[in-house]
Formats: C-alpha cells, structure tokens, sequence
C-alpha cells in the first residue's frame, strides 16, 4: 500500500530506507466516499496529501458559484499550499469526486519528522514546484486555457 507513496518520494529526493519508514510511520489513511470534503473551504489545511486512488476536485466559489481549479488523480500530491504555510483558512475546497483512498502526512508529522533531521524540512522545497499547474488554473480566464492546460499536464485524464 505504501509502495507508489515510497515511488513518489524517491523521484524527489533519494530518501534511505529508515528516511522512507519514518515517513511512513507518521502516515494517516483516508478513505473518501463520492461528494466527501478532504478539506472544506474556510478550514486551515493542516496537512499534505497523497492521492493513492479515486480522483479529487479543488473548487473555489466565484461569483456564487463554484469554479473548478484543480483535478487530482492517482499518484498526485496535494494540499492548499497557501493555507497551509499561512496557516490562514483555505478558499478552497477539495472533495473526493469518487471512491478515493488519500494518504495524509499532518503538520504535527512534518514538525516531528524536522526534529528527527533537517533533510525533512526540505519536504517543502521539494514539493513546492509539485502545487504548480492545474491547481493554479483558477486564475486562468477561460474554460479553453484551463482545458489546455489540463491536456498540457495530464494528457491520460480523460481516458477510462
């Protein structure tokens, strides 16, 4: 269950295998059922979040109604960047758009884990380009440069 988690890691930073079981120690398993929130907008994201199944949306409400700005799928890393390093409340919000199975790695964690070793606190540099791309789509001014942009970074989206 662990594996594409610990696949994901390594193509960031060559972790050693005691790096790769503290992380994994501090891990939570979420299970998401259709229309569930991960992350409900106006609440502080207090985590970092890996999609192991299923497919999540992030939606922001404009102008009374609610704008898709993210898709998430299998082996994405996730979580309200601004939120989360602000520690102010998110204005977005990310809901399980099927069955989906999300790994958590909370703040308390990540805290944990740069106590143990420095190397830790490079987490957030190392996944800091991760929250670039559709995620950020919300700022784009049409459907069509959104579509672009979602064929641009994840071509096999639509297929089933």
């Amino acid at each position: 269950m662990f594996a594409q988690v610990s696949d994901s890691l390594l193509q960031l930073h060559p972790f050693s295998t005691a790096e790769l079981g503290l992380i994994k120690e501090r891990l939570k398993l979420h299970r998401l059922k259709k229309g569930e929130l991960l992350l409900r907008e106006g609440q502080v994201c207090n985590g970092l979040y890996y999609l192991d199944r299923g497919s999540l949306t992030q939606k922001r409400n404009g102008d009374g109604e609610a704008v898709v700005t993210g898709l998430f799928t299998p082996g994405d890393w996730l979580m309200d960047n601004r939120s989360f390093v602000s520690r102010r409340p998110s204005n977005t919000s990310i809901t399980a758009f099927e069955e989906s199975q999300v790994f958590e790695l909370d703040i308390d964690a990540i805290h944990e884990l740069i106590g143990i070793s420095q190397l830790f606190f490079r987490l957030g540099t190392l996944f800091e380009n991760r929250f670039d791309g559709v995620e950020e789509a919300g700022s784009l001014s049409s459907i069509d440069q959104k579509y672009l942009l979602l064929m641009q970074s994840r071509p096999n989206v639509l297929q089933t």
